[in-house]
């Protein structure tokens, strides 16, 4: 955090420059046509499609996860389907191929101009997540990670030192459905960590897993509402639940930002590749911020950062994030006195950095 040369008062990020700007924009677009694209991949043309021979008959089968499925006799319109797939398949293919070449050669450039802003590691994990499909469904990322969402929508950086983290944390939303997880990732997270990094283990007993250089993911979700009650594995872990696996640890208030509404949006790796991002509505994750820096039981060192974060967010939303409604009814699933935190943090930023005449 540095201090405002002019007016004494802490400045928390800076804007980019025209040209950072519409250079962010560029690989934003074509980073979520990639996404688009990989996700038709995965949905609409997943598998394959051929004519076999039965009793002297063609019929149209389709193989999806080693299943085999039929279709029909040949006619007009299986031939058509046919036909639809295997081009549609094709053109959506060159299309992904396409975009990964032009993201590549735009790569170097990004990073020359500092707009690779999410440590690489972290970049890998979270698109495996989002390849999975897991990512904005599932869970969603918690923590000083979701910063870097809110700085490529506010068209900012927040300085270093609020960014600094050796972790990841992930929520999982156990209410939600979490066949998608047990089908898209078979080996669970730890199994989808290895594959980035086989040094990753689970700490025993633990909901972290952490790698050779000390990069800690941890897994979270929030406490039941009937404290006396545990959630099953099966909704405490991310796909396979018959493994060794790291289990979420169930943490006090979470659902304060995994109950919240959605935010997403496509930053840069320090790799200089996009990365899709879904996070908390930084309402909300502001709001727990500054509800953290208020318990007196947190770690004061924590307390002191979780402040700072949170009124750095705030300010974000007061100077450039537009229209922002603070109302009773807007942010009613937050408790009186932390919507008034955030208020306060929020009119702080305002009138800190309000608009006055050079005499």
């Amino acid at each position: 955090m540095r201090p405002d040369s002019r007016m004494g008062k802490p400045l928390y990020f800076s804007e980019l420059d025209n040209e950072s700007r519409q250079r962010l924009i560029d690989v934003q677009q074509r980073g979520e046509a990639l996404r688009a694209t990989k996700a038709e991949l995965r949905r609409r043309f997943a598998g394959s499609m051929a004519w076999k021979t039965r009793s002297e008959r063609d019929y149209l089968y389709r193989r999806k996860g080693g299943v085999d499925k039929a279709l029909g006799p040949r006619s007009p319109e299986t031939e058509a389907v046919y036909e639809a797939f295997v081009q549609g398949k094709a053109a959506a293919e060159e299309r992904e191929k396409g975009l990964r070449h032009r993201l590549s050669g735009m790569a170097r450039v990004n990073k020359a101009m500092g707009l690779g802003r999410v440590p690489t590691l972290v970049a890998r994990i979270l698109r495996r997540l989002d390849d999975a499909g897991v990512l904005g469904e599932q869970v969603c990322v918690v923590g000083t990670n979701a910063i870097f969402a809110f700085e490529a929508h506010a068209g900012i950086r927040f300085d270093s030192d609020l960014l600094a983290t050796g972790d990841i944390d992930v929520a999982l939303d156990a209410r939600r459905n979490l066949s998608l997880a047990a089908k898209s990732m078979p080996d669970g997270l730890l199994g989808l960590l290895r594959k980035i990094d086989p040094t990753f283990g689970a700490i025993a007993g633990s909901f972290r897993a952490i790698n050779a250089s000390g990069l800690m993911v941890d897994l979270i979700t929030p406490e039941p509402r009937q404290r006396m009650t545990t959630a099953s594995r099966q909704k405490r872990r991310l796909g396979a639940v018959d493994r060794d696996d790291v289990e979420a640890a169930e943490v006090p208030r979470l659902e304060m930002i995994v109950d919240a509404p959605r935010f997403a949006a496509t930053t840069v790796g320090e790799d200089g590749l996009p990365v899709w991002l879904a996070v908390t509505d930084p309402r909300w994750w502001a709001a727990h911020k500054l509800w953290l820096a208020s318990e007196p039981t947190r770690e004061p060192i924590k307390r002191q950062r979780d402040q700072t974060q949170g009124e750095a967010v705030a300010a974000m939303l007061a100077r450039h994030w537009g229209t922002v409604d603070l109302s009773d009814s807007a942010l009613a699933a937050i408790s009186a006195p932390i919507r008034e935190m955030l208020r306060t943090s929020f009119a702080r930023a305002v009138e800190e950095h309000g608009e006055s005449p050079e005499w």
